[in-house]
């Protein structure tokens, strides 16, 4: 993008640098995400790329539903949305399934943005990445669609004339063949589409051309169902030259007479409010929604530390001119202390909710950090039955299940985080702290927790935005551990709230109430509402609206190829379960006691080495299914012998 300049080329490798520092070394089996230049992609075949079946999501985008009723601020339109672009690992050697380690980035706030960027490429590595496995299911699992990237890089940077080229190269027939992998690539591993950064100099009236046939053939090949993001870079006659606005230098990318080209665009960061004020009218010109475009905020240096004008965005606290499009908002990682989950965290919030920067800045720059919860209305998924969340960050430090020990170890997989809370956290903290706790769990890495600063009752903190329809059978359940006492509230459509109350228990406990009484109505919302003297606090370890009948899936059926290496072992698990499970988990037995080593959506997943221990001959591997009420399968055995 247009303000790379070697500062930012030194800042990627500082990054990178610590993110590979979080990570033991990989071993020679580990499956990663997949990349290519334009030839190796040409070439890539799925069914000879033995890392394929590790790349691929397991979980369809799932789909939103608004109600103004439970937004904050019923006045805000859902229109605005935002982009992120994050670049959470290097373009090469990153690992298709997480890792083993809580020093790597995590999201947190899906109910703001409305398409995630996996951003990468290099002139070194390769300038097309598709987004990992885990990125694409969390994504989806909250309803945000997630693009690739194509990067064609400043010539400055290493970008060749010759790979824009390769890129609208066409056979006989004039088919596109780089816009037929792409699809290809897409429609396999389940993701909605690209984005197109082009930003290498040396085009001319041809490669514009080609390039717009290339969008329009793209859409027409798909039959319109993969999206295009594209960047504003490239004009009309194919120089390279930031217009920061949409005008009748690049509107032809996106809207072309009466042709959609591309589906949303990345203006790029140098733009003025006057500018916005423009690109919102030509986009009306021109048949498009001004809310299509995402006027770019480079936040990559400085996070919620970056000068921002805010005035181009927002107007009478409300977005005015167009979408919002964040690059490299995962700096938060970057700026945490020391890595770890809490201290990402407290920069997630500032950064998304808003903060005062505290140390000085200078005179033109406003001390205030707006950030975003305030003026885009919260997005939910949860409008279906089964709901179960743990508030499961996606990482840990341990697993647990059910309050129990399952493993020590340290994992990142955001194949398996749980919804997380819509409202992050409206509450008066004067009053009460609500945060995440690392250190306690019902069944994964994390929980929620609710602390008095002083003496508090009934404390209401709202938890999810819902929209779910009851029959008459369901059953509302929690589980809690802590001094103080915590009650679950329902709201309903008609305007009725129901409290359900548990607590105070000194160890993990699950209450179970019957929904028998809303029978007809629907969950709107869902809160919490905490009584406790000064310190005393709650953790919530679970959350579920289930049917009272329970479902029964089948054992699956497991294929186990392990890889030894003196006295480590790193496994490949095929499983073919019930179509009816959501998730796998994956244990070994260790003196007869289960050890978990993962947890998967897929149908192959990848065990990382563990240690063995020499006097044994045989390790016996364990898959369990569960399905999307937490039922459970029974369990399925392989044997693997060490000698």
């Amino acid at each position: 993008m247009k303000q790379f300049k070697t500062p930012f080329q030194i800042l990627v490798l500082v990054v990178f640098f610590n993110f590979s520092n979080a990570q033991r070394k990989l071993s020679k089996h580990q499956p990663f995400s997949s990349y290519w230049f334009i030839d190796e992609l040409l070439k890539w075949q799925p069914e000879t790329d033995i890392d394929t079946k590790f790349n691929i999501s397991h979980l369809p985008l799932q789909e939103r539903f608004i109600d103004s009723t439970t937004q904050l601020r019923p006045v805000l339109s859902t229109k605005p949305s935002i982009v992120s672009l994050i670049a959470p690992y290097t373009t090469s050697n990153n690992p298709s399934q997480g890792f083993q380690s809580v020093a790597q980035y995590a999201f947190p706030y899906w109910q703001y943005i409305d398409y995630l960027v996996q951003w990468g490429g290099s002139a070194f590595e390769g300038i097309i990445v598709t987004p990992t496995s885990y990125w694409i299911e969390s994504a989806h699992q909250n309803g945000v669609e997630i693009l690739g990237t194509v990067f064609f890089p400043p010539n400055v940077y290493g970008g060749k004339e010759e790979w824009v080229r390769e890129f609208l190269q066409q056979d006989a027939n004039g088919n596109f063949l780089v816009a037929d992998k792409l699809i290809e690539v897409a429609q396999i591993y389940g993701f909605e589409g690209w984005f197109i950064n082009q930003e290498t100099n040396g085009m001319q009236q041809k490669e514009a051309n080609l390039m717009q046939d290339f969008l329009k053939y793209y859409k027409k090949k798909s039959s319109k169902s993969l999206k295009i993001m594209w960047y504003d870079a490239m004009i009309e006659d194919g120089r390279v030259i930031w217009q920061d606005e949409l005008n009748h230098h690049n509107s032809m990318y996106f809207q072309n007479e009466d042709e959609k080209l591309s589906d949303i665009m990345f203006l790029d960061f140098g733009w003025s409010e006057t500018q916005l004020e423009d690109s919102h009218k030509r986009a009306k010109e021109i048949n498009r929604s001004p809310w299509e475009l995402f006027s770019g905020i480079d936040v990559q240096g400085k996070s919620y530390k970056t000068p921002t004008n805010w005035k181009g965005l927002y107007k009478n606290e409300k977005p005015y001119t167009t979408s919002i499009g964040l690059y490299w908002p995962n700096s938060t990682f970057n700026i945490a202390k020391d890595k770890q989950p809490e201290s990402v965290y407290v920069e997630e919030q500032k950064f998304w909710n808003g903060t005062i920067i505290e140390e000085d800045v200078p005179a033109w720059q406003s001390k205030e950090w707006k950030g975003f919860s305030k003026y885009i209305p919260a997005r939910s998924v949860i409008r279906e039955l089964p709901f179960i969340t743990n508030f499961n960050y996606g990482l840990g430090r341990f697993y647990n299940e059910e309050g129990f020990s399952v493993s020590n170890k340290e994992w990142h997989n955001l194949s398996i985080q749980d919804i997380l809370p819509t409202w992050q956290w409206q509450v008066d903290t004067t009053m009460v702290k609500a945060n995440f706790d690392f250190t306690e769990s019902y069944t994964g890495g994390s929980s929620v927790k609710f602390q008095a600063v002083k003496s508090v009752k009934n404390i209401k903190i709202p938890l999810y935005k819902t929209a779910l329809e009851l029959s008459g059978n369901e059953m509302l359940s929690f589980a809690t551990k802590g001094s103080g006492t915590l009650s679950i509230v329902i709201y309903t459509n008609n305007g009725s709230q129901q409290s359900f109350l548990a607590g105070p228990y000194q160890d993990w406990t699950k209450s179970q109430f019957s929904l028998s009484e809303l029978k007809g109505s629907r969950i709107i919302k869902i809160e919490a509402m905490f009584t406790g003297n000064k310190d005393e606090f709650v953790n919530l370890g679970s959350l579920t609206v289930t049917k009272a009948k329970e479902l029964s899936i089948k054992k699956p059926k497991i294929k186990v190829t392990p890889f030894i290496n003196k006295n480590e072992i790193e496994i490949y698990v095929h499983i073919d379960g019930d179509k009816r499970a959501k998730f796998h988990n994956i244990y070994y037995l260790n003196n007869n006691q289960k050890i978990w080593l993962g947890k998967t959506r897929s149908t192959d997943y990848y065990v990382a080495p563990f240690e063995i221990k020499n006097s044994i001959n045989a390790i016996k591997i364990l898959v369990e299914s569960i399905a999307k009420d937490g039922t459970k399968s029974k369990v399925s055995r392989s044997a693997v012998y060490l000698k």
